[in-house]
């Protein structure tokens, strides 16, 4: 009697250490599932999470990477602009400086002529009549003859082109012909050349050597002239 009784308190202590194992067991498990369901991710989605981390960080990498690539492309591009803009200006500054330049230059020139023009009217005005000038300047006194450029020089006496020579030789001498005595009137080395020997009545020891030169349409000219 003992015996079977010990064997089914022995059995039912087994039972009962066996049963609070499973319990054991059991409450373990429940308590892992609980956390893992309740407080912690699965591996997947942790993998999960770390992945959209990682494609977030490249992602904003390459934005990082593009907006510096854009902004580079920007500077350049604004450098490239103004470097152009800069070139354009020198180019518009150099152009207004030579057109100013090319402005005062034809400025000097024209006030130069003027002073020139004014000098040969003051020396013509300061010549009195029957003063001779064997300075000059001397202008062409003018023409009747034809304007062709086939112009015939003529020594004879009393001719248009010879009367014309000796309105020449007035600008020098300051007496007009009719109160000339002409020595000698020929030419000078060219068909458009001529010289005159002349005095002035009553003073035929002072002598007036006079070039002449003809201009085209505008007469003959004095270009030289001496006195002895």
């Amino acid at each position: 009697m003992r015996s079977r009784y010990g064997d089914r308190h022995s059995k039912r202590k087994q039972n009962i250490v066996l049963n609070s194992l499973i319990g054991i067991v059991l409450a373990v498990i429940l308590v892992l599932v609980a956390n893992i369901f309740f407080f912690g991710d699965s591996p997947e989605q942790t993998v999960s999470q770390d992945q959209q981390t990682a494609q977030s960080d490249t992602n904003e990498e390459s934005n990082s990477s593009e907006d510096a690539v854009t902004s580079d492309e920007a500077d350049s591009e604004d450098s490239e602009s103004n470097n152009s803009e800069s070139a354009d200006q020198d180019s518009t500054d150099e152009e207004s400086a030579e057109e100013d330049k090319t402005k005062e230059e034809n400025k000097d020139k024209e006030k130069d002529k003027e002073d020139e023009e004014k000098d040969k009217e003051n020396e013509q005005a300061e010549q009195k009549p029957g003063e001779p000038n064997l300075e000059g300047p001397w202008e062409p006194v003018g023409t009747s003859q034809s304007k062709s450029e086939n112009h015939a020089s003529s020594y004879d006496q009393g001719s248009v082109d010879w009367n014309e020579k000796l309105r020449a030789v007035e600008s020098v001498t300051g007496f007009p012909p009719e109160d000339m005595v002409v020595h000698w009137l020929g030419g000078n080395g060219g068909p458009q050349k001529s010289k005159a020997t002349v005095s002035q009545k009553g003073a035929n020891d002072t002598k007036y050597y006079v070039e002449l030169e003809w201009v085209d349409e505008k007469g003959w000219k004095a270009v030289s002239a001496t006195k002895k």
